[in-house]
């Protein structure tokens, strides 16, 4: 219920099984739970890089927060790729390593 919710908001639409496509700030995405993918508008070219998600995060609550944070920020897309492993907030500042789990649990 709460990624049909995100969904509805950010204007994403479901492409098959859990992979949702997403346009943003000019940019086209495709998100699952484990890889955030940005399309190219010439259709030739795509990059990707994989989510860093908590071992116990719901996949939905891990489509959810990367459909939010690209909808806001969708320039967070190249600073996760440049950045693989690095979990960041919406404004785009890194967490520094574990806090994120043990302030949010």
């Amino acid at each position: 219920m709460y990624l049909k919710r995100i969904v509805a908001l950010t204007g994403a639409k479901r492409v098959c099984g859990d992979t949702y496509f997403l346009k943003a700030g000019g940019k086209r995405f495709l998100i699952d739970e484990s890889a955030v993918r940005l399309i190219s508008h010439s259709g030739g070219k795509s990059t990707c890089f994989s989510i860093p998600t908590h071992p116990y995060m719901p996949r939905q609550e891990v489509i959810a927060s990367a459909l939010l944070q690209l909808k806001d920020n969708p320039k967070l897309f190249k600073k996760w790729r440049k950045q693989p492993g690095y979990l960041f907030r919406a404004n785009g500042k890194t967490f520094r390593t574990g806090r994120l789990f043990r302030r949010e649990l």
